[in-house]
């Protein structure tokens, strides 16, 4: 059978009208990879049900998260936030954490993963970060899922970052400011950018991890 990717949604008000969607790079990225691919809606009664469905999660791309849930009052900086949306993140990083099923967590989604296991964030780190569509030079280190380069070329679209990272995670990579690029779990199938290898899905870094994300779903 073929394996199944769940992707978080985000949302979209139109004429008053509020709409979930996955942005279609996220999904043609999982179709190049192989996968059949589904999106987590919110406020599913049985969220559960719907994740043992999926073989693997990608935690997308979007708004700021709430502060409080890494234990701080907003600034001001935090903008957009949707509760909702905050809330199905934690669940799918619990659950995929728990089931120790793979999970890939891009922009956003090494933000959310990083909280939500236990980390904190930088809630404005200026715009130095942002709009930047292949020009963010990073560097890396050894670790056990991703052979980067010493120095690769990405992209860059946030204004938050991880500030402490989570219990048991890893930072591999770093902007030469300082900001944290990448993480992964000491053990578990999780891998978590900062920027967005489905931008660029056929750049030789993007490769490199989604290969790698495919191997450990294939794996599972």
């Amino acid at each position: 059978m073929t394996k199944i990717i769940g992707v978080t949604p985000r949302l979209l008000t139109e004429d008053g009208v509020v709409k979930q969607f996955v942005n279609k790079t996220y999904v043609d990225a999982m179709i190049k990879c192989g996968f059949n691919v589904i999106m987590l809606t919110l406020n599913n009664p049985n969220p559960t049900e719907v994740f043992k469905l999926c073989d693997g999660f990608i935690v997308t791309g979007g708004s700021d998260i709430d502060p409080r849930n890494y234990g701080e009052e907003n600034n001001g900086k935090s903008k957009d936030i949707e509760h909702d949306l905050d809330t199905l993140d934690k669940l799918v990083i619990e659950y995929a954490a728990k089931s120790k099923k793979p999970m890939l967590g891009i922009c956003r989604g090494i933000q959310s993963i990083n909280v939500f296991m236990g980390g904190t964030l930088y809630q404005h780190i200026g715009t130095t970060h942002r709009e930047i569509k292949y020009d963010h030079e990073v560097h890396t280190i050894k670790n056990r899922l991703l052979d980067f380069e010493e120095n690769i070329i990405v992209n860059s679209y946030h204004h938050q970052a991880v500030k402490d990272v989570a219990p048991n995670f890893q930072a591999i990579a770093w902007h030469k400011d300082g900001t944290i690029e990448a993480i992964i779990h000491d053990e578990l199938p999780i891998i978590a950018l900062q920027w967005h290898p489905e931008k660029i899905f056929g750049d030789k870094v993007s490769q490199l991890i989604f290969k790698k994300f495919t191997e450990l779903v294939n794996n599972k």
